[in-house]
């Protein structure tokens, strides 16, 4: 219960600080806010479709991973009620809520980026992934590889739609066919983390499962992130260079390298050794600093080409990530105990 209390009071408190940080500097508090929702919806997002994936596929990270997948996945009611903020304030958040911006676009890409469309689109999402979370929860067993074989797909086509209208937008002129698998590779690795955090507590030895699973979710993520970088260099195009020039911008270049180094390589190498696999605190650690660069991932792919003032938007981003972090901490905690009564 303590564990459980000490992560709520950090939401809170959180909380207290994105609505004093609205009161006074609205744009700021809102974008901070957008960067951290989308930042925390990839773990149960992805989740969601490990959940799926589980269903489906045999094997030895069946029994180690799916209670974990389905507590994640379930966290999506909570993941959709963060974007309620985003959805009341996109317009303060994207360029494309300027109308004099959106008359600027080519004829689709402003309707497409419309606000109320997108605001329409995002809803749909959640109805569809929530709506794929109970699927899996509530029908009967024989029911369940299909809903399973059906959702990945609308998953993953809605998933890439999520990506490029959370994140990509930002920069309405910017266009990048890998973004949205981009995007769904984040939300892989994001779910594996999150469902070792939730399974390797209190264990004596973590098994292979947990760390063969995510070698492949960090090989694809760096996969996807290096085809558009190659591609992008190798057309050497301006307008497209721009999106990595922002990015290595005064101390955004300290976040890139760090993605680079603790998303990818330091992981990687350490999985490397068998001693590491076998180890839950040295893989907690691991899934740990995965999170975190969960949500600097997101920060990084959203607030550049903002240029708001950094000390004020640090400051809003820290606060929306315990805001959203401790409640989503919380709940799990509460679902894991009650499920821990129920047994006994």
């Amino acid at each position: 219960m303590s564990a459980e209390r000490n992560a709520l009071a950090v939401g809170v408190a959180g909380l207290v600080g994105v609505v004093v940080g609205l009161a006074i500097a609205p744009p700021i508090a809102l974008t901070a806010w957008t960067a951290a929702a989308i930042g925390w919806a990839e773990a149960p997002l992805g989740c969601l479709a490990l959940l799926m994936m589980v269903q489906l596929v045999g094997g030895s990270w069946r029994p180690f991973f799916r209670e974990a997948f389905a507590a994640g996945a379930a966290l999506l009611p909570l993941t959709a009620l963060t974007f309620v903020p985003v959805l009341i304030g996109a317009a303060w958040v994207y360029p494309w809520g300027d109308p004099h911006v959106a008359a600027s676009l080519p004829a689709f890409k402003g309707v497409w980026l419309s606000p109320a469309f997108w605001s329409m689109r995002t809803i749909l999402y959640f109805a569809v992934f929530i709506g794929l979370q109970q699927a899996l929860v509530r029908a009967p067993e024989r029911m369940r590889d299909g809903i399973a074989a059906g959702g990945l797909i609308v998953w993953a086509l809605l998933g890439s739609f999520a990506g490029v209208d959370w994140l990509e937008s930002i920069e309405p002129s910017f266009h990048s066919s890998e973004y949205g698998l981009i995007f769904l590779a984040g939300t892989w690795i994001g779910g594996i983390a999150l469902a070792l955090a939730i399974t390797l507590p209190g264990r004596d030895k973590a098994p292979f499962a947990a760390a063969g699973v995510f070698v492949t979710a960090l090989l694809f993520w760096g996969y996807v992130h290096a085809m558009q970088y190659i591609v992008i260099w190798s057309g050497d195009i301006p307008a497209e260079a721009h999106w990595y020039l922002r990015r290595t911008e005064t101390g955004w270049v300290f976040v890139t390298w760090a993605l680079v180094a603790l998303q990818f390589v330091a992981p990687f190498l350490a999985l490397l050794s068998p001693a590491v696999r076998a180890s839950p605190g040295a893989m907690l650690a691991i899934a740990g600093v995965t999170l975190a660069m969960r949500l600097a991932e997101a920060a990084w792919m959203l607030l550049p080409p903002t240029r708001l003032p950094v000390l004020p938007t640090a400051l809003m981003l820290v606060a929306s990530w315990a805001a959203i972090g401790g409640l989503g901490t919380a709940l799990l905690l509460r679902r894991a105990r009650m499920r821990t009564a129920a047994e006994v």
